[in-house]
């Protein structure tokens, strides 16, 4: 039976006749457009082009490593000050916020408000732990809440202790 072959079927198809028993069948044209000699493979040395980018992507290989070994330093410098940049900007950050805790927790001294000046003079040890205004304002903070509630007392303890140990 012979296949569809898009708008009709070919006039070869239609034209045929019943096959005679035990006959010899005539051959019918192929729609096989390969040619028919056979091809014979067979190794061959390569063209020169193969070499002519291996030269290439050598070369640009070594501009790139070249390039990379002029700028290291520069790369290195460039992130060295980076980090300079970094930690100057954290430290004067620290101090203001330093200096705008103790400001705040020393009006709220003056107002009175123990436990507000307790809570920014804590902010502030937290930034500055050495800070020896700030121990001692810290400490007469806590004996005046102490003698007030209790639950303060043991962090007046830990505090002495943690300020005398060196």
């Amino acid at each position: 039976m012979a296949g569809y072959m898009g708008f009709g079927m070919a006039t070869w198809i239609y034209r045929q006749r019943p096959r005679k028993a035990f006959s010899k069948g005539r051959s019918k044209p192929s729609c096989n457009t390969l040619p028919t000699y056979q091809r014979q493979f067979k190794l061959q040395p390569s063209e020169n082009k193969s070499q002519i980018f291996e030269l290439l992507s050598c070369l640009l290989i070594g501009l790139f490593l070249i390039s990379i070994y002029f700028k290291a330093s520069e790369v290195v410098a460039y992130s060295l000050d980076i980090q300079n940049q970094k930690e100057t900007r954290i430290k004067t950050t620290n101090q203001e916020a330093f200096q705008f805790l103790m400001r705040s927790g020393l009006k709220r001294l003056s107002d009175q408000n123990m436990t507000g000046a307790y809570s920014e003079f804590n902010l502030a040890y937290q930034i500055q732990p050495d800070n020896e205004q700030l121990q001692q304002l810290m400490i007469e903070v806590l004996i005046t809440l102490c003698d007030n509630n209790n639950d303060y007392c043991l962090e007046l303890d830990q505090h002495l202790n943690s300020s005398l140990q060196p």
